[in-house]
């Protein structure tokens, strides 16, 4: 005896929302690479009936089994033994963009079968926990033991994503993978640490994944940080040096926003997190007990580099903190990036050789002109 079972990774109810118009019931992504499938009538019905109890394969007749095999072959329907249902559901939408959702789910399953801990950082988590005003994001971001991010990317890669390239990849410098997308127009971010954190990346992310909450996102229940370690997450975001600028007043405010919304635990977190160094001006305007002399202010490795303004001397500050080993091999990189490494290079990618080599001369001849005169 067999039976017919849903599958899914990551299945929306959109039968209340905008698509409904359309007629639309379900948007599903299938359990192999392809994109999401919308389903409506008849086969979203048998879907649905599948989603809630099995479906026994001698109860049905020839049309309706002709329309469970559709679903099969789509990746929507399984096969089984037992008339057993997973612990599958179908949520309605609550992200502005119901894609973005799709993709939330889609990381967090393709991430359990590789056998990946992934915790969902910033993004609209922090609109929901009331730590951000911001309700969407363009992107995704998650986090990763360090040494996942490689089988991740490459986990994606049958999804549409692909890596993008940087000279600093494989090197202390790099705190993220950016995923690039295809069809699904979602990047992906990749986190194996954070910036300000001082403490070993494995035992961040570790402090982090004991401390989680979870969050549904297209019937697929995900881990996000608890709020005090959220906010932490999300001050450090704002205060970090970027292209040599410092964080805006603004910035400040949303920072101190977060910390005391999610509470003087917060400070507990920092001092775990190594990152007192970053967090605690902000921490002494939004906590006035605060005493700053209680907690260590380790400077992160990556203050120094990231404060510098010039792009070829802030490269070049990157370089000076890395092992010899590494240094050639990254100034290499700097210096003729591989294809998709530049968004210039990536740009022209399509082009002829000898364009992208043109290319990349003049690449070199800038950063070269940009050093001399230190801008």
């Amino acid at each position: 005896m067999s039976y017919w079972v849903a599958a899914s990774f990551g299945a929306l109810d959109v039968r209340d929302h905008d698509l409904a118009a359309e007629g639309y019931e379900f948007v599903v992504t299938p359990i192999r690479p392809s994109p999401p499938q919308i389903l409506w009538g008849d086969g979203a019905a048998l879907w649905c009936e599948a989603l809630d109890s099995a479906i026994d394969d001698s109860d049905v007749d020839e049309p309706t089994r002709d329309a469970l095999d559709t679903l099969e072959d789509l990746g929507l329907l399984v096969r089984s033994e037992s008339p057993t249902v997973p612990s599958r559901q179908a949520s309605p939408p609550w992200l502005v963009s119901y894609q973005h959702e799709l993709v939330y789910a889609l990381l967090s399953n393709v991430a359990e079968q590789a056998g990946i801990d992934i915790v969902f950082i910033k993004g609209p988590v922090l609109h929901w926990q009331g730590l951000r005003s911001k309700e969407h994001s363009g992107d995704v971001d998650c986090w990763v033991r360090p040494g996942d991010e490689t089988i991740l990317a490459e986990a994606m890669e049958r999804w549409g994503w692909r890596a993008a390239r940087t000279a600093f990849d494989g090197t202390p410098i790099a705190h993220s993978q950016t995923l690039m997308p295809g069809d699904w127009g979602c990047e992906i971010d990749v986190h194996t640490r954070f910036p300000g954190v001082t403490i070993d990346d494995s035992a961040a992310f570790d402090l982090v994944l004991a401390d989680t909450v979870t969050r549904t996102f297209a019937g697929t229940r995900v881990l996000v940080p608890s709020p005090d370690i959220h906010a932490v997450i999300y001050a450090l975001h704002e205060l970090r040096p970027v292209a040599g600028r410092r964080h805006t007043p603004e910035q400040r405010s949303a920072a101190v926003r977060a910390l005391t919304s999610a509470g003087d635990s917060t400070i507990d977190v920092t001092e775990q997190l190594g990152a007192g160094f970053v967090l605690k001006d902000a921490l002494c305007e939004g906590f006035p007990d605060f005493d700053p002399s209680g907690i260590s202010t380790p400077i992160p490795a990556d203050w120094g580099w990231r404060s510098v303004v010039s792009v070829p001397r802030r490269q070049l500050a990157a370089v000076r903190l890395l092992p010899w080993r590494q240094r050639a091999r990254v100034v290499r990189r700097l210096v003729w990036p591989e294809r998709d490494a530049s968004r210039r290079i990536r740009a022209a990618s399509e082009l002829p050789p000898k364009a992208v080599f043109l290319v990349r001369v003049k690449r070199l001849r800038d950063g070269f002109v940009r050093l001399l005169r230190g801008d």
